[in-house]
């Protein structure tokens, strides 16, 4: 399919081939002037499909690693019915689900098979400009920002899968060395960072300081944090890791 934005590509210094952010959906949610200014924002390439069949045939890598799908939420019935298709036509790249209704977000996240599918990135567009380019960009470096209103899904997961992650007291100490816990492991490295530093009360502005990182990127490392350990607020993050974390994140290098 021809993208009407081919011709401002080349007036453009990126690479079209090293990487590519590709937005599955109509016009009307993926404009021109939002394609050109990814490039501008990012430097990459930016390409915008009616449907994944598009994308498959336009003749871009699959297995490229550089690759970040963008599906519209208005695929949503598609996404779930076909993942392989979607997932394959992402290859090793990130998949990411753009929504504008959270109601949208939360069925994708509750009926997505992860363990099949791999993980799914999540893309509001109804936040300010300088939010979105700051979650395209995790994505870009395959942080998959999950938002926080999803902290609910996570623990109703969690309570389907029993035992609770959880002590609801203290735990004594054990002579034996304890697993990895899954929630904790499932962290990136920069999230147990950040998560680290809260759990010590220091504020988003020194954390930032700490980590060479805008007070923005903490807070969207936080909202992820909370997604993924099913917390609403940083004191219950806190509290996660000296329940959970604090002993498996001893010895290991913070900062």
């Amino acid at each position: 399919m021809s993208n009407p934005l081919q011709d401002n590509i080349a007036q453009l210094d990126v690479s079209t081939e090293d990487f590519s952010i590709n937005f599955i959906g109509k016009e009307l949610f993926f404009s021109n002037q939002t394609l050109r200014s990814v490039q501008s924002e990012f430097g990459v390439a930016a390409h915008r499909y009616d449907d994944i069949a598009d994308l498959k045939t336009s003749g871009a890598p699959v297995a490229a690693a550089g690759k970040v799908v963008v599906v519209d939420q208005i695929m949503l019935d598609d996404l779930l019915a076909r993942p392989q298709v979607y997932t394959e036509a992402t290859g090793s790249g990130c998949l990411a689900f753009a929504y504008r209704k959270e109601d949208s977000a939360r069925f994708l996240f509750e009926n997505w098979d992860r363990g099949q599918f791999g993980d799914v990135g999540y893309l509001p567009m109804n936040v300010a400009p300088d939010v979105w380019r700051s979650i395209l960009r995790l994505l870009m470096h395959e942080e998959l920002y999950l938002p926080c209103f999803m902290a609910d899904c996570v623990s109703n997961l969690q309570n389907q899968n029993k035992p609770s992650l959880l002590r609801e007291t203290p735990a004594k100490p054990e002579q034996n060395p304890k697993k990895p816990n899954p929630i904790y492991s499932r962290l990136t490295r920069r999230e147990k960072q950040v998560l680290h530093l809260v759990s010590k009360g220091q504020s988003n502005k020194i954390i930032a300081s700490n980590l060479g990182i805008t007070e923005h990127t903490v807070k969207l490392h936080m909202h992820n944090v909370a997604g993924k350990i099913g917390v609403s607020n940083r004191t219950a993050a806190a509290q996660f890791y000296f329940e959970v974390a604090s002993d498996e994140a001893h010895g290991q290098t913070i900062d």
